[in-house]
């Protein structure tokens, strides 16, 4: 039971939000943006520290000139036979203006599903808030933010161990052309988790956390 709990959490870090944070702005009505991530975890292998190259591709959607909807599919865990996809809507009540950022608040769900015989659980969902702030800068946009995850499992290989899963980023979206945008974003995926007591060697801010490189491409249809 330790051990399959203990797997539980390390799966979390690697799945739960591995991809860099594109709602930032409101799409627009009745338009789209469909993007792919590159990167994950910084962890050590064979004496070298490296990201794990966790590939995502998804779409957003402009309901309207405030809210976005979005879904992102999960492509790497699909060769270990599990399906991983995450839906959503992002809310934007504030709107860049001077010093003033533009305020995304994203709730949505992980969906998890194993394509594997012989298994207790075949699916599970992890419900996930995400808060980010998002300034024009140069000809960019500088941002910052934080997930709020709820693994339903504790870290019980730690005394006292929490219950929720914070990971916060910031990094900056580069303009190409008109209508790409290159992400690129650094996460300490579970701040407030004693990582380096897991079985797989997280680069770590203090012994807590995992440190996360995320690349994302975006392409904007007018």
């Amino acid at each position: 039971m330790h051990q399959c709990r203990t797997l539980i959490i390390v799966l979390s870090l690697l799945f739960i939000g591995c991809a860099a944070h594109t709602n930032l702005e409101p799409v627009g009505a009745n338009r789209i943006s469909i993007n792919s991530s590159v990167g994950g975890p910084i962890i050590e292998i064979f004496d070298t520290n490296m990201p794990i190259p966790y590939l995502t591709t998804g779409i957003n959607y402009g309901v309207s000139d405030r809210i976005n909807l979005d879904c992102n599919l999960h492509l790497l865990p699909l060769a270990y036979e599990i399906f991983g996809l995450d839906v959503g809507t992002t809310f934007f009540p504030i709107l860049n203006n001077g010093l003033i950022p533009t305020v995304g608040i994203q709730p949505r769900y992980l969906i998890l599903s194993s394509f594997k015989r012989n298994v207790k659980v075949r699916y599970r969902a992890y419900p996930v808030v995400s808060a980010s702030a998002a300034w024009a800068s140069w000809q960019g946009l500088l941002y910052l933010g934080m997930d709020v995850t709820l693994p339903q499992t504790s870290a019980d290989y730690h005394d006292y161990g929490p219950y929720i899963v914070l990971s916060p980023f910031a990094g900056y979206r580069w303009q190409i052309g008109q209508d790409f945008r290159l992400f690129t974003e650094l996460k300490l995926h579970a701040a407030n988790w004693h990582t380096h007591e897991m079985a797989v060697n997280y680069t770590s801010v203090g012994r807590k956390g995992a440190a996360t490189l995320l690349f994302s491409l975006e392409r904007s249809f007018r």
